[in-house]
């Protein structure tokens, strides 16, 4: 066993190309050190990707438009993809060398070899991200429930993410066995609460996610300022709605400003969604960039969770749009939903329609929302201190 304290995280780190998951992956390990003294750094864990199902087609008759349709939209993402693949490398360069300032294993681990690095960490911490997911490979939610990690062993939870609250039996089953063997546990939304609480009688905590553990002054600090001129729009839309681009420039066009996005956001996707869509096309920005992006812009359009807080950190104006409808499988907006109540900014939960007769950039008073923040900061940071101790 290591001699000095040093904490594990698992969360999503290998390969996040995400904005957000990877600023909650920088927060966590830099929050342990500088406020509870304790090495940290992320087990560079590779998840096993979800099985895809291959859903039986129809036997429908198609016509022949049908199949010159496909055959031209095959070729010009073909076309695109060669086409964009400098600028996608330029991306993933710039991702890949704030993921390498993240404190990390030095070696990745799979699902077979994870147990292979006990004896480096005396603690481990599991979360703040979407890692209990009823639609990740099962055995990665034993990973992302500390399971491989034996009894005696210190293993707490910070602000793990269910995201999707509709649950089978298996991933349940899966879910109370980790959960009862964990020395605390804590979760981001307090609607994943009533569901962990038919698995487990262990005390649940909500807490922040981990970005929200750092000050706007600490955020400022990691944060990049990039050459972009003028005023400008950020619109940061993982999901692929046509019917919110189209919203989000015809809202635009109305105020005067261009519209500065992330194309392709997803690295090696072209989305046909992002080809013609915004004025300011970036891909040289990295989560140190995207911060200054958001800190600088106008107005904010996103349907993205960490995108909201950042707005909210910073005090920016910002609308949200709903990633998945209402009913529809796999909705992931509990998460959003929980944040915007919570901090009573809901009024900036809008559809399409309500963009588009919106007549200026919303005026926002974050007065209550930063007071809410600093006690709620208190709070995590007293539930990682009490965690923290031994037993």
């Amino acid at each position: 066993m290591c001699e000095k304290e040093k904490a594990g995280i698992v969360t999503l780190y290998h390969g996040n190309y995400n904005f957000g998951g990877l600023l909650q992956a920088y927060a966590l390990p830099k929050v342990l050190k500088e406020y509870f003294g304790i090495e940290a750094e992320q087990i560079d864990y590779i998840p096993t990707e979800p099985t895809r199902k291959i859903e039986k087609q129809k036997n429908d008759k198609k016509d022949l438009s049908w199949y010159l349709y496909q055959m031209v939209y095959r070729f010009g993402i073909f076309f695109f993809d060669k086409l964009y693949k400098k600028r996608l490398y330029q991306r993933k360069q710039v991702f890949d060398n704030f993921m390498n300032e993240i404190p990390h294993s030095e070696i990745p681990y799979d699902y077979d070899s994870i147990h292979k690095n006990l004896d480096k960490y005396n603690l481990f911490v599991c979360g703040g991200d979407q890692i209990w997911n009823d639609h990740k490979e099962k055995h990665n939610i034993k990973i992302y429930t500390l399971q491989f990690v034996p009894s005696g062993v210190k293993k707490i939870t910070y602000a793990p993410s269910m995201a999707i609250l509709e649950t089978t039996s298996d991933f349940k089953q899966i879910m109370r066995t980790g959960l009862n063997e964990l020395d605390a546990i804590s979760v981001r939304e307090k609607k994943s609460v009533s569901i962990l609480k038919l698995l487990t009688d262990k005390n649940i905590d909500i807490v922040v996610d981990p970005v929200l553990l750092m000050t706007e002054n600490e955020w400022e600090c990691v944060e990049r300022v990039t050459e972009k001129k003028g005023k400008y729009i950020l619109c940061y839309l993982l999901g692929d709605s046509m019917e919110y681009r189209k919203a989000v420039a015809t809202f635009a066009q109305k105020i005067h400003l261009p519209i500065l996005t992330f194309p392709h956001i997803f690295l090696n996707v072209v989305r046909k969604c992002d080809l013609f869509f915004g004025n300011i096309h970036d891909y040289t920005s990295g989560p140190r960039e995207f911060l200054g992006l958001i800190r600088n812009a106008e107005l904010i359009i996103t349907d993205s969770f960490h995108a909201c807080v950042f707005s909210m950190i910073f005090q920016k104006p910002f609308v949200v749009f709903e990633r998945n409808k209402i009913g529809e499988k796999g909705n992931m907006n509990s998460r959003i939903y929980d944040f915007l109540e919570e901090y009573h900014l809901e009024n900036q939960l809008m559809t399409e329609k309500e963009l588009i007769e919106m007549k200026k950039i919303p005026e926002i008073d974050f007065t209550y929302a930063h007071e809410h923040w600093k006690k709620r900061r208190k709070e995590s940071l007293e539930y990682l201190g009490n965690a923290l101790k031994n037993n």
